[in-house]
């Protein structure tokens, strides 16, 4: 059962969760959340996959159902290999015939918990993310990019994404990238705090310490995303159903506190900000 529900603010909202069973909804609704943007997971590529009729159900869902990601690079975890323009446009295609609502890639690999400053193989070129964009512009869906590193992140952003995902490794130009296009960023700090801390993929003591000044260096960019103009939203990046899940809800609004946000600015960020980004009134 889901414990310490997040305190009634309307229209609380988690721009990144990853939904993998109709549980999962009642976990968004227990935490007071009214809506959510499901980022994906492999098993929604599965042939018949009752979540995709069925998550249109209260509290209101945004869906990739599944991701795209360059084959031999990261995602196989989320979705569907792709390499060719011709596998893109199908994907794409079978994604809008399953009533995918957004369209989620994976444009880098993740933070390594091995090697300090290093992200994990993975991504698409900048051709090949307009390519992405325009194929789903053209099935009516906008684009979220799954992005770390500068080049990740400045490409997305140059491609016309509708918002870059975790965006670790953040810098000045790629903040000035993202303002320019009033493209979204959703920095789920509680991930990698997560990812380094815990688990059996847990960083070793020496890429620990190097993976905290990292978080400190993602606080402050989240700050100045805010002072310059970058939409911002929160995301958990959560894989649902979870007993931990309102905690970590709650975490993630205090990491834009611990940025430098006033508390509600940070309110405005959770409800206004996502529903802006989700396309919700």
């Amino acid at each position: 059962m889901d414990r310490e529900p997040v305190p009634a603010v309307p229209g609380l909202i988690d721009a990144h969760v990853h939904i993998r069973s109709l549980d999962g909804l009642a976990t968004l609704a227990a935490a007071g959340i009214i809506a959510a943007r499901d980022a994906g997971i492999r098993e929604n590529t599965a042939p018949g996959r009752e979540s995709r009729r069925l998550l249109r159900r209260k509290p209101t869902v945004v869906s990739a159902l599944w991701a795209l990601y360059k084959k031999g690079g990261y995602g196989a975890r989320f979705g569907v290999a792709v390499e060719t323009r011709e596998e893109i446009k199908t994907e794409i295609l079978n994604l809008k015939n399953a009533g995918a609502d957004i369209i989620k890639i994976m444009a880098s690999g993740i933070v390594s918990l091995k090697e300090p400053g290093i992200v994990t193989a993975g991504g698409f070129t900048i051709q090949e993310i307009r390519f992405i964009v325009d194929e789903a512009r053209r099935q009516g869906l906008n684009v979220m990019a799954h992005a770390n590193g500068e080049e990740a992140i400045v490409s997305s952003a140059l491609a016309g994404v509708r918002s870059v995902e975790h965006g670790f490794f953040m810098t000045e130009r790629a903040l000035d990238a993202l303002a320019q296009r009033e493209i979204f960023w959703t920095p789920t700090v509680g991930a990698l705090v997560r990812a380094a801390g815990s688990g059996p993929g847990r960083a070793i003591n020496h890429v620990r310490d190097f993976i905290a000044g990292l978080i400190q260096s993602h606080l402050a960019m989240i700050g100045r995303a805010a002072a310059g103009g970058v939409p911002l939203a929160v995301g958990t990046d959560c894989v649902l159903p979870t007993p931990d899940y309102a905690r970590v809800y709650k975490e993630e609004l205090g990491y834009f506190e611990q940025a430098g946000i006033a508390h509600d600015g940070v309110t405005a960020i959770a409800t206004s900000g996502g529903a802006r980004l989700l396309g919700l009134k």
